[in-house]
């Protein structure tokens, strides 16, 4: 008898633990691909360990034949179970793996052919048909081409779901995957040709390998400092559910405060802080009960993908995850609370595509306020919000065109006077398909588009004529407030705009108030410093609204020529006698500069009696008016004026 060689064994052997080894040191043993890239390599392990013991039982020539033929089968089961993993990993890399649990008879087409073959083989041991050894002498019959035919359905059937996603794959990676064919087909043409050289565990072994080299690579999906999915690889898996319109579920979670931890922590904390909240989402994910994967994407943005996860499931993760989020951190000696938006999508249900994905993601944190709770891109009010902010610019040249832009006033109550002596002009949108819409939604798109100049000279003008009115005149009104942002702050030439618009109406500079913010307040651009400076001399008044909001340089702020500081609503809302205290200090403070101060956000008469008994000036607020077009207001201003009088 020819003694079977089995070096390529040995050699396959040897690949094919270091294939194992080198999955395990680096991490790769998370998600699904990696559970069933390892199951694959593992089942090839066996059936490299089984053949090689076969081999010499052959070599040794034991005599008990059915031991021989039970080696033999049993390795040959292990090797057939090689083609069935090897195409549930290449599901797993279309997202296909999560639909099958729902395809029954997908399910029974890939079962049948293979309980067939594990038959045919647990038979053999018996009978022979597949390999027997007459006269002692290791035989491979004609059966044994069903189990080579098995093996071969599964492979191009794998073959098939890659052509087939093709768009899914970069082309070494297609061409890896293909390559396996050959591989396969080497082997199934090698056995018969020579059955005393065993090669079918090296071709699966050098398999492995490729596609451990082209596939199989940490550096492309994990992010190192974290050890959690990197954007790269959340784009790919959102790319393969979409098109492969396997359903999924999202809970996004967006640190809005993040910058500003990591400039205090620093980079190696904030890793650590980052490890934290992705340990929360696994662990969320696990109390589920449900696959899916945990992607840091940067910049303080995580997500989870929940797969055929309903939305009761969804949220009920989402709040979990919200709930712990909300608790304080430690890391090293700093106590961290997070200001984190987490909210949940079902895709395609909810989002449709990548991109609109993933201008969603950068986009709700920003754009929606916080409120703590979780939010929902199905719901209406978000879906409004984001439809409204890829629309905006649209809408704002829609609102020049049909007179959407409407001028309001919010009257302003003089404490010493016990009347109403002023007001701010307040711009409001209304288009004729969205209806009302938010300034916290315009005004930043109009900055950003430059068509901020244009809605300020429309609202200086709007002002500027109901100054120059006749009925303007009989409110005995002093002054309105009108606001400048930070972009038309820095626009040269702002104050002939100004002064010229002022002029065409017969206004005179006492009775403009012009409104600045502390972030404009903060800038130090000479362009602006030049502006201030020269409709301060025509004698134009300031005001610096939302004062407390925290980018103020006092110093910065005693050089402006303000005129009246406006106190931020934070300072109304807060509770705390430690805050008190503060607002004593600063009511003195700018007192003491010889400026007017402003409450904003007055909703009570206890607050206006609080705020009068610290000596602010003036107060505005929904105690006595919410904003209201120039009709209204004149009318409420002329009763309340008319009433105080009276008294």
């Amino acid at each position: 008898m020819t003694e079977r060689i089995f070096y390529l064994d040995i050699a396959a052997l040897v690949i094919l633990v270091i294939a194992l080894l080198s999955q395990l040191t680096r991490r790769m043993t998370k998600g699904t691909a990696n559970h069933l890239f390892l199951i694959l390599v593992s089942v090839t392990l066996l059936s490299c360990s089984l053949e090689i013991w076969a081999d010499a039982l052959d070599n040794l020539c034991v005599p008990d034949l059915m031991l021989r033929r039970f080696a033999h089968s049993v390795q040959m089961i292990v090797y057939n179970t090689t083609t069935p993993c090897f195409l549930l990993y290449v599901l797993s890399l279309t997202s296909v793996w999560y639909k099958l649990p729902r395809q029954k008879s997908m399910w029974i087409t890939l079962a049948v052919p293979y309980i067939a073959d594990i038959s045919l083989l647990i038979c053999n041991i018996f009978t022979g048909t597949v390999v027997d050894y007459p006269d002692g002498v290791y035989t491979i019959n004609p059966m044994a081409y069903v189990t080579y035919a098995t093996a071969g359905f599964y492979i191009i059937i794998a073959m098939c779901y890659v052509l087939f996603y093709h768009k899914l794959f970069s082309f070494p990676k297609i061409v890896c995957l293909l390559f396996q064919i050959p591989l396969a087909g080497v082997a199934g043409v090698l056995i018969p040709m020579f059955p005393d050289i065993c090669v079918t565990s090296f071709t699966g072994a050098v398999g492995i390998l490729l596609i451990i080299a082209m596939i199989q690579r940490p550096e492309e999906i994990i992010d190192s400092a974290t050890g959690l999915r990197k954007m790269s690889a959340y784009a790919d898996d959102m790319k393969k559910y979409f098109l492969t319109a396997n359903q999924v579920s999202i809970i996004m979670v967006n640190i809005s405060n993040y910058r500003t931890i990591s400039s205090i922590i620093g980079y190696e904390l904030m890793n650590e802080l980052l490890m934290n909240v992705g340990r929360i989402m696994i662990n969320t994910k696990k109390s589920i009960k449900n696959y899916g994967e945990v992607y840091n994407i940067g910049e303080g943005c995580l997500r989870l993908t929940l797969n055929n996860c309903d939305s009761d499931h969804t949220q009920k993760a989402a709040e979990m995850i919200n709930s712990e989020l909300k608790k304080t951190f430690k890391i090293n000696q700093y106590d961290i609370n997070l200001i984190a938006y987490v909210c949940t999508a079902q895709c395609p249900e909810d989002i449709r595509d990548l991109k609109s994905l993933t201008t969603f993601g950068a986009e709700f944190s920003s754009k929606l306020p916080y409120n703590g709770e979780v939010l929902h891109a199905s719901s209406a009010s978000v879906k409004r919000s984001m439809t409204l902010l890829s629309e905006i610019d649209c809408i704002i040249d829609n609102a020049f065109a049909n007179h959407g832009f409407h001028v309001y006033y919010q009257p302003i109550y003089s404490v010493e006077n016990k009347r109403f002596e002023s007001a701010e002009a307040l711009l409001r949108l209304i288009d004729e398909k969205d209806g009302f819409i938010s300034p916290e939604i315009f005004i930043p798109a109009a900055e950003k588009s430059g068509a901020i100049h244009k809605i300020g000279e429309f609202v200086l003008e709007e002002v500027c004529r109901f100054i120059g009115s006749d009925e303007f005149k009989k409110l005995g009104l002093s002054y309105i407030e009108v606001n400048l942002s930070v972009s038309q702050c820095m626009q040269h030439g702002l104050s002939e705009k100004i002064l010229g618009i002022m002029n065409k109406y017969g206004v005179s500079p006492e009775q403009i108030n012009l409104e600045i913010t502390e972030t404009a307040a903060s800038f130090d651009q000479s362009v602006m410093t030049e502006n201030l400076a020269e409709l301060s001399s025509a004698g134009i008044s300031f005001s610096l609204d939302d004062y407390g909001t925290g980018y103020s340089n006092m110093y910065r702020i005693a050089a402006l020529p303000l005129k009246i500081v406006k106190l931020d609503k934070s300072f109304v809302n807060s509770q705390s006698s430690k805050m008190w205290t503060i607002l004593q200090n600063t009511v003195k403070m700018i007192k003491d500069l010889n400026m007017e101060i402003v409450v904003e956000g007055i909703e009570t008469k206890d607050m206006v009696r609080k705020f009068s008994d610290l000596r602010c000036d003036y107060i505005q607020g929904y105690y006595y008016s919410k904003p209201v077009p120039q009709d209204e207001f004149v009318k409420f201003v002329s009763e309340r004026n008319s009433a105080a009088a009276s008294v």
